[in-house]
């Protein structure tokens, strides 16, 4: 066992196993990110209390083995993360189990070139520089993967930004020719780029966020875990069913007067970008291929053995 398993373990022996007080649910990137809307809904819309769950909001983290670490250190450890963040948890020897998928698509990820760029089809990518965030991260991942279908893996550079921010900065300095971005930040600044690609357009099934949990939490307490998906299920049905009141859970958790989330909701929506929970198992295998491709996977692994599917019946 490495360090950081070893201090992770040391830390789940000093949690209280219990959801009697108010406990807080580790979310990577909540209300950041548009992927953690259903928790938004579970909570302002009480579903976590109607399943006689006292929790009153949720861990924040920037991912990866931030999430890991405040799964442990909370009330309660219970988390929804990134599959690279579980998978790497996973194999330093952090025991804990998938039990449910959060999402079927990669949303509103889409690469992107400035309006006046002589770039127009994925082809005329030969000999450009393309930008990702992070080495190892999912938009690594999903680039190299797109750009292999493509057969262009030879004929382009790719690169890291240190950010999505920071990519779009170095595609107005004209440091790479395209950058990733969630579409909310293009159609703020649609007059000054377009989209080249949606990763949806080559990828359309991508599990890359799971809710995890320890197999002694799944024994010792299986009543709140299942109450926990549960919730989490409604939430995404609410959503489904209700879009505009989704829209105001939004605006008042994201603390957001900015209207672009009109015009993305829909489109979420329509390709059911949140999952009702079930897990996505071809999408699942997408993302183990993508780490394999970009090493932050050694060897092929078995999807089934990550995964409790016992609480989404």
């Amino acid at each position: 066992m490495n360090r950081f398993a070893a201090l992770v373990a040391f830390a789940l022996c000093l949690i209280p196993l219990s959801a009697h007080a108010a406990d807080r649910v580790s979310v990577t990137q909540y209300g950041i990110i548009v992927e953690t809307l259903p928790w938004a809904i579970a909570l302002e819309k009480g579903l976590l209390k109607k399943q006689g769950l006292d929790i009153d909001g949720f861990i924040g983290s920037t991912g990866g083995g931030t999430t890991v670490r405040n799964m442990m250190a909370s009330g309660m450890p219970f988390a929804e993360m990134a599959v690279p963040a579980a998978i790497a948890a996973i194999q330093s020897g952090v025991d804990m189990k998938i039990v449910y998928g959060a999402v079927n698509n990669m949303g509103d990820l889409a690469w992107l070139v400035r309006k006046d760029s002589p770039i127009k089809k994925m082809s005329d990518l030969k000999g450009k520089k393309v930008g990702f965030t992070q080495p190892k991260s999912t938009t690594e991942m999903v680039l190299r993967m797109i750009l292999q279908s493509q057969k262009l893996t030879n004929d382009v550079t790719v690169l890291p930004t240190g950010g999505i921010g920071a990519g779009v900065v170095a595609l107005d300095q004209g440091a790479i020719d395209a950058a990733p971005v969630e579409e909310p930040l293009l159609l703020k600044d649609a007059d000054k780029y377009r989209v080249l690609f949606r990763v949806n357009d080559f990828l359309p099934n991508l599990t890359w966020s799971v809710g995890v949990t320890t197999p002694d939490f799944l024994k010792s307490h299986p009543e709140v875990v299942h109450k926990l998906v549960q919730a989490r299920r409604e939430a995404v049905d609410y959503m489904y069913a209700h879009p505009a009141e989704a829209e105001q859970v939004y605006a008042k958790v994201w603390n957001s007067n900015d209207r672009t989330i009109e015009d993305i909701l829909p489109r979420l929506i329509k390709s059911k970008y949140w999952s009702r929970n079930d897990i996505n198992m071809a999408g699942l295998e997408t993302m183990l291929q993508g780490m394999q491709l970009v090493g932050a996977l050694d060897k092929p692994l078995d999807p089934k053995t990550l995964i409790d599917g016992s609480f989404l019946r």
